[in-house]
């Protein structure tokens, strides 16, 4: 499987490229819109804003760290050059930078005490192994849901529980949602919908859905569906009716 991404990485090589990403790849990142949220009151409507970035080796992480709350979505970044050579040194992990504009997310939880990064890598699947510190060696943006408070902040904490609990170890990432085929369960309304394996983009909006917040990321079911970074901090979403 990274074999099959490094040949596709390289035989886009050739494509023109933004800062970040390759134009050629811009229809993943286009956000999915639903006439539907044209007639929902505004006090449901949901959009992520942006509160911050940070480059690695810049100044200015302690301000940034201390602005963080539970709910903070990350979404991490490189330039090209800088994801060209990561790929040439071997680190295939990081193609997914030299492709999008973002190249991996993650939500904050806070249900342990201290924020950590809920996320989902491969070969080792949703997990909560790195805290907030571990930010200082990436170059990232911040994003916040503009109506965090009326999430389920429970539902989201079971979510985070229970991804961990049914994957269990690398199996849970979604290699085939990396490449768009099928997504696990994007919209889980219990406990049991919860799919066993997600990739970074996917975790955080099945997480957020759970927890009454309907990002509107998938226009096909998950099926032939790559959901970028991107295309979940950029997405408009409401407010769900969640159904026990």
């Amino acid at each position: 499987m990274t074999r099959l991404l490094f040949l596709l990485l390289f035989a886009l090589s050739s494509c023109s490229s933004t800062r970040r990403g390759l134009t050629v790849m811009r229809w993943v990142e286009k956000p999915m819109y639903s006439e539907a949220i044209k007639n929902v009151p505004e006090d449901r409507q949901l959009h992520f804003d942006k509160l911050g970035t940070f480059k690695e080796g810049e100044a200015g992480f302690e301000e940034i760290r201390s602005t963080l709350r539970e709910g903070d979505v990350i979404a991490y970044h490189m330039e090209k050059n800088e994801a060209r050579l990561a790929v040439l040194k071997g680190k295939l992990t990081r193609a997914g930078y030299r492709l999008l504009d973002y190249g991996h997310l993650a939500i904050l939880t806070g249900q342990s005490g201290a924020l950590r990064l809920f996320s989902s890598h491969s070969f080792k699947g949703p997990n909560t192994e790195e805290d907030v510190e571990t930010l200082r060696d990436h170059s990232f943006d911040v994003y916040r849901l503009n109506r965090w408070a009326k999430v389920d902040q429970g539902r989201f904490h079971d979510f985070v529980v229970k991804s961990q609990e049914k994957a269990g170890n690398w199996i849970g990432y979604d290699f085939s949602g990396m490449f768009g085929l099928w997504n696990s369960n994007l919209s889980p309304d219990k406990a049991e919908d919860i799919g066993h394996d997600y990739i970074c983009s996917t975790i955080v909006a099945a997480a957020l859905y759970y927890a009454g917040a309907d990002m509107k990321v998938s226009n096909r079911k998950g099926y032939l569906d790559l959901v970028s970074p991107k295309q979940v901090i950029a997405s408009r979403g409401v407010l769900r009716e969640i159904k026990e």
